[in-house]
């Protein structure tokens, strides 16, 4: 399912549910060239593939936000379709893919695509930032951030804190684009602004790393006490 789609003669941009937990995948093209960077495939790399090739474009680039299975199930299948090349942080562990780091600047026809080390959620999780518009995975939500604890090896509330004030030294009207759909407040948000959720993110509302982590612990009773979902 197609959640939001910009096509014009210079880029092509979808964000798509293919299923997963609330699960979005991206598809970013050069229309130039005719080709295309797949971002986070999760388990529908068939359907996919197709949507690109509906749209004329050839994916030459599959990149990894973090390895968890939700986002990179059939990762290694969307490769067999299309030959593209696999990169992921190297803390990822992900096998065949290429290193991608911090600063790094990957072609895409005559564009390019900027890649944020931003661990947290994951050791090796990476943004991708695609002209005015951010991928930010699982690291920050429309509303919420990313999980850390016990349920997600090798997560760290300490990156994480420090990988969020990072992007938000991005200007305000840079689109946000996160991993999943889990905005909980009224209507639909798949997508938000580094404005917006500066100023109505509770996790970016905190002051401090204490206040964060003590948000992070008792998010359930501020979500009871908020009316968030």
């Amino acid at each position: 399912m197609v959640i939001y789609e910009h096509s014009d003669s210079d880029i092509c941009f979808l964000q798509l549910h293919l299923g997963g937990d609330r699960n979005f995948c991206y598809l970013l093209g050069d229309r130039t060239s005719g080709t295309a960077a797949a971002i986070d495939p999760g388990f529908a790399a068939d359907r996919f593939a197709a949507a690109a090739t509906e749209r004329g474009l050839e994916i030459r680039l599959i990149l990894v936000t973090h390895a968890h299975s939700d986002h990179v199930g059939q990762a290694s299948r969307l490769v067999k379709l299309t030959k593209a090349k696999l990169y992921a942080g190297k803390e990822e562990g992900m096998p065949k893919a290429m290193i991608v780091s911090d600063g790094d600047e990957l072609a895409l026809g005559k564009k390019t695509i900027l890649a944020f080390h931003t661990p947290g959620h994951s050791p090796g999780h990476t943004c991708y930032r695609f002209a005015d518009r951010l991928i930010t995975g699982d690291l920050l939500f429309c509303g919420k951030v990313g999980g850390t604890g016990r349920h997600f090896p090798g997560s760290s509330p300490e990156a994480e804190w420090s990988s969020l004030q990072r992007i938000l030294s991005l200007p305000d009207d840079i689109a946000v684009f996160p991993g999943h759909d889990y905005y909980g407040g009224e209507g639909k948000m798949p997508h938000s602004t580094i404005g917006f959720e500066r100023q109505h993110n509770p996790f970016l509302l905190c002051r401090s790393f204490e206040a964060f982590c003590h948000l992070k612990d008792n998010w359930e009773s501020y979500k009871a006490e908020h009316g968030i979902r």
